[in-house]
């Protein structure tokens, strides 16, 4: 006998509150409801991935303009991020391997079911590239739909597809609330040449990718993997130059730039706004005016 499914939706409420609730729980016929995953012990894997495909859905309706007064982020995740951000400077995050009735606080079960839940896929997706997580996103789906899998199931199809490790992300991510922190710490000349150095300032190891913006109006794209990754994203969005890994357990990387530095105008790292670092504030570097 099948028995369908309904959710009930309540109403009184704006229609940005009413789009966005109505997208997330459709999108919960597919990740909690056809991959059938525990959400008791990993409800980030239902309410997180739930919530990675209600933001890019919204954010799509609102850049077809089909959300009156609202505007499409330039690049999605951005409240997302400011959330965390928020919720780490209050000391209250948990560990998402926690399980979902014993979280010491509602808030932290929230903010670490949803948002971190979300945010694990859009790193992932910062770490693999765009074109191979979106690939690897629906395998997931498509090999895994109502065989109940478990976290490891799923970063072992991120793995497959990917060709990369992420053992140390699951680890870091999930079992852990260590934080990124990036930044860069300066440019020195030499000579023709230059020597970009930046620092990690917290304990969560990550690929690195930059823009430096030449004065010219030219710019050039790095990509710094992780040699724990032994790999690097897919290139096929942008013209990435691959720069040596960053060896995890240094604190400090310098890359060697065949650039005057007289011609650089400014240093972005995480250009797209992609990577969950707590403080984006130093990932800026503009040269002195002349």
């Amino acid at each position: 006998m099948e028995y369908p499914l309904a959710t009930l939706i309540t109403g009184n409420r704006p229609l940005h509150s009413l789009v966005g609730v109505c997208l997330h729980e459709w999108m919960h016929s597919w990740y909690q409801m056809l991959l059938a995953s525990n959400e008791s012990l990993y409800p980030w894997m239902d309410e997180g991935f739930t919530s990675y495909a209600e933001d890019l859905i919204s954010n799509y309706i609102k850049s077809k303009g089909l959300l009156p007064g609202f505007k499409a982020e330039e690049q999605s995740f951005q409240e997302t991020m400011k959330g965390y951000r928020e919720f780490v400077a209050s000391g209250r995050e948990e560990a998402l391997s926690t399980h979902a009735d014993h979280y010491t606080t509602n808030m932290a079960y929230g903010m670490g079911s949803y948002t971190k839940g979300a945010l694990c896929l859009l790193q992932l997706r910062y770490i693999m590239g765009e074109h191979t997580f979106n690939n690897a996103l629906q395998i997931y789906y498509s090999t895994w739909r109502f065989k109940h899998p478990n976290a490891d199931d799923f970063f072992r199809t991120m793995e497959k597809v990917s060709g990369l490790e992420l053992d140390w992300f699951k680890e870091y991510w999930v079992f852990t609330t260590k934080t990124i922190d990036y930044a860069i710490e300066g440019i020195e000349s030499e000579g023709r040449s230059s020597k970009l150095i930046l620092m990690r300032k917290d304990l969560f190891p990550m690929p690195v990718d930059l823009e430096i913006k030449l004065k010219n109006g030219k710019s050039i794209f790095y990509t710094i993997p992780l040699d724990l990754m032994r790999g690097n994203k897919d290139l096929l969005d942008i013209k990435w130059e691959v720069a040596k890994p960053w060896h995890w357990v240094n604190p400090i990387y310098e890359l060697s730039l065949d650039i005057p530095k007289s011609k650089i105008l400014s240093v972005v790292l995480d250009p797209f706004h992609q990577l969950a670092d707590i403080h984006p504030e130093n990932q800026i570097y503009n040269s002195e005016p002349e």
